[in-house]
């Protein structure tokens, strides 16, 4: 709701402008004189302000001079009886939003004040969009396997409640996939979605990045600005790695969870958000808690619902899919139309991948630019890959790993030759007639 401050000495005028204010159910808070509407504002974050110039003790002049110093998203509406021409242009270039000239029309000051909360809506969506559109990946959970259809499960049992979700899980398994899938299907779909990296960020910055910070609060600081916590006003904050975020921050943290209220760096207004919080971390947050690294009372709070994600060594039967859906990817960033053997997904499925899911992208993403031909094969996988994927008695099969060998040396032939038949007969030192028996065999197309 937003919130309004009038400043006006003359109480008749007063009451009738708030009376008129209220009925459009805004928050409007009176100040007689412009000291006391000084002293809202240091309390106070408003949307709008509509004060009379001229007010006993401090006018509204100064007054708007120190709204833009302290308060520079905050407009002014400036009221008098005493107007001019060269009044209200001095009002603006001093950065009034707007001048109304006494008496006025109850409804036109209704117009105004509507237009400039109508304007702050916008800038802020646009904030907001600007920071979302940065985190924005565009890639979500894919498997088919009972692990994975578990997730998906889980993800659609608790998505429509605004409940804390802690999302665990090895790193590269998908844990902010699945935390932005839980925002895509919640009631807050339209809403923003922000994310903060608690271990990319240095402590001095963190608690600034979380809520924000007042002009001056410190070195650099030479304006204000607002924290995730403001941008994510209404949709789902993301704390990633949370397990690496400082101490003290975990109890302001617990305050804010707890109260949906706090100040930026350097102020000491309380500004109210509406967030749902979404944790994810790759540590074991019990073993940080007996270590004395984190706040039990705060792994409580957030492990409302645990989400574990399982690693892919737990559910390789989704290797084949998640290697179509991450060279479908790299085929359209590269104009290309890579596919992939089985033999190469046989390869991959015998590895344990470390890295999870995100080792795999990583890997169809080389694989993809540097194959020769329209096909990875498992010649086109990393040595090192191949070697630990083979079991131990592969290397005493001999007539296996021929065979292998001679279909990656016609492969290779037929590549360099460009598919041109009697060049790769040529190449190998062999006739065509026993290249083609050899295709045949290996159903080399």
């Amino acid at each position: 709701m937003p919130r309004i401050l009038l400043a006006e000495d003359d109480e008749i005028m007063r009451i009738s402008v708030y009376d008129r204010l209220n009925k459009n159910q805004w928050q409007v808070d009176e100040a007689e004189d412009g000291l006391s509407a000084m002293t809202f504002c240091e309390k106070h974050q408003y949307n709008l302000i509509i004060s009379d110039i001229r007010m006993p003790g401090l006018d509204g002049l100064t007054l708007l001079q120190y709204v833009q110093t302290h308060s520079p998203e905050t407009d002014v509406i400036m009221m008098t009886a005493y107007g001019s021409v060269d009044n209200a242009i001095d009002c603006l270039r001093k950065g009034a939003a707007d001048y109304i000239l006494k008496p006025f029309d109850m409804d036109d000051l209704i117009i105004r004040v509507n237009r400039l909360l109508d304007a702050q809506a916008v800038r802020a969506k646009c904030e907001v969009l600007e920071e979302t559109c940065r985190q924005k990946t565009g890639r979500k959970l894919f498997g088919n396997s009972p692990a994975m259809q578990q997730v998906f499960t889980l993800i659609e049992q608790v998505a429509l409640t605004k409940t804390t979700i802690l999302v665990t899980g090895e790193s590269g398994t998908g844990k902010e996939l699945a935390a932005r899938s839980i925002h895509e299907h919640s009631d807050r779909q339209n809403q923003p979605f922000v994310s903060i990296n608690c271990a990319a960020i240095p402590d001095g910055l963190m608690e600034s990045e979380l809520f924000g910070h007042e002009r001056g609060a410190f070195t650099g600081a030479d304006q204000k600005r607002k924290g995730k916590f403001e941008l994510a006003d209404k949709g789902t904050l993301l704390l990633d790695e949370l397990g690496d975020l400082p101490g003290p921050l975990q109890a302001k943290l617990l305050r804010v969870l707890q109260e949906s209220q706090f100040e930026r760096v350097g102020g000491s207004k309380s500004i109210s958000v509406d967030v749902r919080i979404l944790a994810c971390t790759s540590k074991d947050l019990q073993k940080e808690v007996e270590a004395g690294r984190f706040r039990q009372d705060l792994l409580y709070r957030l492990q409302v619902i645990p989400l574990e994600m399982p690693p892919l060594r737990e559910h390789k039967e989704d290797i084949e899919i998640l290697c179509t859906i991450f060279l479908q990817e790299f085929n359209s960033l590269h104009g290309k139309s890579i596919t992939i053997t089985a033999e190469a997904i046989d390869c991959l499925k015998s590895y344990n991948f470390p890295g999870n899911a995100r080792e795999l992208r990583n890997l169809m993403e080389r694989a993809s630019v540097l194959c020769q031909g329209p096909e990875i094969t498992p010649s086109d996988l990393p040595t090192d890959l191949q070697e630990r994927a083979e079991p131990e008695d592969a290397g005493f099969n001999l007539s296996k790993n021929m065979a292998v060998a001679e279909q990656n040396c016609l492969r290779r032939a037929l590549r360099k030759s460009e598919n041109n038949r009697t060049k790769t007969a040529k190449l190998l030192g062999i006739s065509r007639k026993n290249l083609w028996e050899k295709l045949k065999h290996y159903n080399i197309q």
